[in-house]
Formats: structure tokens, sequence, C-alpha cells
């Protein structure tokens, strides 16, 4: 276990703020979420060290790192269906004033777990393989991205890379809440933009309406995988530290969805209460809630930050 600082402001004065279970060991200890009063910023603290985050992620169950070979379950499948679905208008959100002609983007994505977002791009925009880099320290995931025909696929952080070139775009896509060494990564991706280049960053937003609603059973909070807790107005802070200017925050909304049915479920579940037919209209009711508060960027479940590198 270790103790850090706010990556906003370096202080290491917090104050407490919530207990939080693990979602995947609710008979285990509870998680201590900390606010810092000189940024505003919600943080894991302490946390595990870097060397103890793998035990934390459980292959078998952590949607992220399912793919065609690793799903068991109808859950599994029908989350990937899902998902293939959305993939089509992360790739648009991504590519968006591109600039340029799209089969010669480079396009580097950290986190990229089995490399179904980089694919997508291939597919949809017609970049070809050789453009598209990723970064994904779990195993079983870089494995199952190189199998798909991802050539450039490295298990070595981006802090730790040796990239000679640079690229059009760089994508942390519910990433950046879950590094260690969050200032490292975005110094490098400053680094490793190209002058007309974007940063799109896609993660969850801690004054969201369903992160109101159901407090430390929030799903987003994730404790222990979930090092950070971002508001548009904290994560904009940050990357103005490290040299980046915000020039959209966007919703995502169907993240809305999956954090409000889980959010249910593991709030019944940790109540004793059954879901049933009454967990299902609770469900439905507070989605419609989330959705339509959503449509303001700074309520949304998910936001989605586009950044380019400071002149000057």
């Amino acid at each position: 276990m270790e103790s850090a600082p706010c990556p906003v402001s370096g202080s290491r004065e917090f104050k407490p703020l919530l207990q939080v279970p693990d979602r995947f060991n609710l008979s285990g200890n509870t998680w201590r979420l900390v606010r810092s009063p000189a940024s505003g910023l919600v943080m894991l603290n302490p946390r595990p060290g870097m060397d103890e985050m793998a035990a934390h992620y459980p292959s078998e169950s952590y949607d992220p790192f399912l793919n065609r070979t690793t799903s068991r379950s109808l859950r599994d499948r029908a989350y990937l269906a899902v998902s293939d679905l959305l993939l089509s208008g992360k790739a648009r959100m991504v590519m968006k004033a591109i600039g340029k002609p799209a089969r010669s983007a480079r396009v580097l994505e950290v986190g990229c777990s089995s490399g179904r977002l980089l694919l997508r791009l291939q597919k949809d925009f017609g970049i070809p393989a050789e453009n598209l880099w990723g970064i994904e320290p779990d195993p079983n995931s870089a494995t199952a991205a190189r199998a798909a025909g991802l050539a450039h696929i490295s298990e070595t952080e981006l802090p730790d890379s040796d990239f000679d070139r640079r690229f059009d775009r760089i994508i942390f896509w519910h990433a950046l809440e879950h590094l260690h060494r969050i200032g490292e990564n975005l110094d490098k991706s400053r680094e490793l933009l190209a002058a007309d280049g974007q940063l799109v960053i896609a993660l969850p937003n801690l004054q969201s309406d369903d992160a109101r609603r159901y407090g430390p059973h929030w799903i987003a909070l994730d404790a222990p995988r979930h090092l950070y807790h971002f508001t548009p107005a904290t994560l904009e802070v940050l990357l103005t530290r490290h040299g980046f200017s915000v020039i959209e925050t966007g919703a995502w909304l169907p993240d809305t969805l999956y954090n409000v049915w889980y959010s249910e479920k593991l709030d019944r579940t940790i109540r004793g209460n059954r879901f049933g037919i009454g967990g299902f209209a609770q469900t439905a009711l507070r989605a419609a809630q989330s959705l339509a508060a959503g449509r303001d960027p700074r309520h949304a479940s998910s936001i989605v930050i586009r950044a380019v590198r400071m002149t000057g």
C-alpha cells in the first residue's frame, strides 16, 4: 500500500469523503476516498502500489478485458454485442475534426485492452494497422489485440515508451483514472502529440446525477481500480497543469445505462434487497433521470474531453 499526493495541487492534505466497497469482494475491507481541499480532486488514498494492482483485476469478470475468446456466459456475450454496436460512435468521437485524410492518421490508445476500438478505427476510417498503436499492461488482453491483427501493441507503460513518432490522436478511453503515474502519462502524451493533434479522454463524472444518487455504491467508483475521480473542472485543471487546453467537453450517454444498472444491483445487494420486478422498474426510472440530466455534460455519467497542446 502507498499514499500519494494530489496530482493537481501536489498537496498531501486530504479530507475523508467516502468508504467504498470493492464490487468484486463485498466481504473484504472498504476503501477510503478522500478529497483534496486545495484542488477539489477526489482520489483513493491510501491505494495499492503498482506491483499490487494486478491482483485487483479479475480477468474472468472484468468487462474491459472481455473478448471473443474469454466471454463464456450469455451475459458476457450480450455485453460484447452491445459494446460492439457502440464502437462506431466512439470511433467518430475520436476522429472528429481530424483535419487530414483519415488513412494517414496515426493513433495511439493507452489502455487499449484487446484493441476493439483501434480495430473499429481501421474498419470505419480505413486507418491501416501500421498506423495504429496500443498500450495494454494486461498480458492476456495485449495478446488478444495482437492476435486480432494489431502489430503495435506494447505492455510497457507510456512514460517508459520510446516512440519515435508523433500521433494525431492519443486516446485514454476509461484509462486515465486507473494510472498511478498520471502526471507522467500526460507529460509523455504532450510530447508525443502532433502539433494539430488531439488528446481524447473518456472517464466517469463524479458530479453526475447517478454518482450523487448512489453515493458509495456508484459502480464507477470501482475501488481500488479507479484511483482518481474527476469532474469536468478538476480534469481541466489537471490538463492545464500539464500543458493542454480543453477545446470540448461532451457526454458519452451510453455509459449511463451501464452505470445505473450495475449501481442499482450493487446497492440492492449490499442492502440485502432483491432486484426483481421492482428493481427493473427503479432502474428504468433512474436511468431515464440520469439520461435527461446528462444532456448537460456537467451532469453526465461519463464525459469525453478533447484537448490540444498549449502553444507558446
